[in-house]
């Protein structure tokens, strides 16, 4: 007797677990409920189609629609259905950057798919589509949203420039470095002020990249006679290696790097640490034959030699 009273015991307790579980899963859950928009850098949508990315100004007013925003449970089934998605991109004050797709039925955070309740999620749709109009674009317009800031060039390569924003910038806060590509080929050098031209799209790596660079202006060039009249050079194990100007022959090379270049001077001084060059940082770097090193820069190996009668 007392047995089966254990086990109708359980049978209770189990059949309470399955109807609290069924009842979440129906009512779902507000994952932006306690959001503020305090804690919003900066945000923006993009509506595909037409393909157009808005910078959003009044932050509150989306955080408002957010929390009102539920879920129910985790389906990805939504990247087989077809029609317009709206994608929101928040940049927070700590640093974190998130995306949140409006695609009714669904709700896609971070790339994971949701049942979403309707209401709340075409409230949002709704909200793009009427800062699409509001901002005057629409199907039949080249119009773009266009954001711009100012930055420093740091490092030069064949296809990119590496610039740190200006502390008063909305990207500074985002991240202190940015890779940016420089697809025009401009002749740039370390020190020069740009103005950079983008769609306000920041991603979320390290150094940050941005979503599409539409121009690169030089506002303020370093002055050239100054910047590289030293050679490019770099100190290990307390010996100074000269650049050769020569790109390495070696095959076969084994694919472990002996040390790294940690830390950079400006092109007018000598680097005094080890580790330490005058042209950047980043590069990893194997010991060649007769006193020289390799150094892998921009997908190439470059000979540095060390010159006795220089130290």
């Amino acid at each position: 007797m007392r047995k089966r009273t254990i086990i109708i015991s359980l049978v209770c307790v189990l059949s309470a677990v399955i109807v609290i579980m069924i009842f979440a899963a129906v009512r779902g859950r507000k994952p932006y409920k306690d959001l503020e928009a305090v804690q919003i850098v900066s945000a923006t949508v993009r509506l595909s189609p037409p393909d157009k990315t808005i910078q959003i100004t009044e932050i509150k007013e989306l955080v408002d629609l957010l929390k009102e925003v539920v879920i129910y449970n985790e389906d990805n089934s939504y990247t087989e259905s077809c029609g317009q998605g709206v994608i929101f991109t928040l940049v927070m004050t700590d640093g974190t950057q998130t995306s949140i797709m409006a695609y009714n039925p669904f709700l896609v955070i971070d790339g994971v798919g949701y049942k979403t309740k309707y209401e709340p999620c075409e409230a949002l749709n709704h909200y793009a589509n009427m800062l699409l109009e509001q901002t005057g674009m629409s199907d039949s317009t080249d119009n773009i949203q266009e954001i711009a800031f100012q930055a420093t060039v740091i490092e030069v390569t064949d296809n990119s420039i590496l610039v740190e924003p200006a502390e008063d910038s909305l990207e500074f806060n985002s991240s202190d470095k940015f890779s940016i590509p420089n697809k025009e080929k401009l002749a740039l050098q370390i020190g020069d002020i740009v103005k950079i031209v983008y769609n306000g799209d920041i991603l979320e790596s390290y150094p940050a990249q941005l979503g599409e660079v539409y121009k690169i202006t030089l506002l303020e060039q370093a002055e050239a006679d100054t910047m590289w009249d030293r050679i490019p050079m770099v100190r290990v194990n307390s010996k100074l290696y000269y650049d050769t100007g020569r790109e390495s022959t070696v095959s076969g090379r084994c694919g472990n790097m002996d040390g790294e270049i940690t830390s950079t001077v400006d092109g007018t001084e000598i680097p005094m640490e080890d580790n330490q060059s005058n042209f950047g940082s980043g590069f990893g770097y194997q010991y060649g034959t007769d006193d020289t090193i390799e150094i892998y820069m921009n997908e190439k190996w470059f000979v540095f030699e060390y010159r006795e009668e220089s130290e």
